[in-house]
């Protein structure tokens, strides 16, 4: 069984309808978080913030993320430590579409790194003080996401920063692998929403980005 069957909505809708009053998400027929709204009954995933559905293989990323998130045997919280994706939480993990992502946040925000803050307020984001700019934005009611920004210097190019609470794998996974497949696609759906929110906004022609796409996983 493929991937794409074995976290088909069929598949993990019993699951995932578990979550209403669980884990920060409220009670009600609809899953809201991240600036997405699942229809509990249909499967449907509304992106409010790019003003579309998801497409098939971007929900079943997401129903693959949802349906890990709902085997949390433990609300531990957060513990205000943040670990670094690349560095601590997934080191040997490579995710070309977000490295992809990366490159053109880092490229664009780079120039402007106040300009984040403008692209990110449908997040409902919470400034950070690291780099010369810093979001934290909730993509799972108890698993916020840090993207810093520093503009670089005379000789050094522009770079990034993305961070998780420590607490993260306990949400997402006690499997090494799917916590940091989980990670990742979260990391790239915000990388890549920024992006095509920002072309949305200045009506850029958003085939002039080389980017990795805003699949809820690595692959597509």
């Amino acid at each position: 069984m493929s991937f794409w069957e074995r976290y088909s909505w069929e598949k993990v809708r019993s699951k995932i309808a578990s979550l209403p009053g669980r884990l920060g998400f409220e009670e009600g027929d609809k899953l809201k978080f991240f600036g997405l709204a699942l229809d509990l009954k249909t499967g449907a995933i509304y992106d409010d913030i790019l003003d579309r559905y998801l497409t098939p293989k971007e929900a079943i990323g997401t129903y693959f993320i949802l349906s890990l998130y709902a085997e949390t045997k433990m609300d531990v919280g957060e513990s205000g430590e943040l670990i670094s994706l690349s560095r601590q939480m997934c080191p040997f993990v490579h995710c070309p579409n977000l490295r992809r992502n990366i490159s053109a946040v880092e490229k664009i925000f780079g120039r402007d790194p106040q300009m984040l803050y403008t692209v990110a307020k449908p997040f409902d984001f919470k400034p950070v003080d690291i780099g010369d700019a810093a979001i934290k934005v909730y993509t799972l009611p108890r698993v916020p996401i840090v993207l810093a920004i520093w503009a670089g210097e005379e000789g050094l190019p522009p770079s990034s920063e993305i961070l998780f609470d420590k607490s993260a794998p306990y949400y997402l996974s006690e499997e090494t692998s799917a916590a940091c497949e989980a990670a990742l696609g979260l990391a790239r759906a915000l990388t890549a929403r920024l992006i095509l929110k920002l072309a949305k906004d200045m009506k850029m022609d958003i085939s002039s980005v080389e980017f990795g796409g805003s699949g809820y996983v690595c692959a597509d």
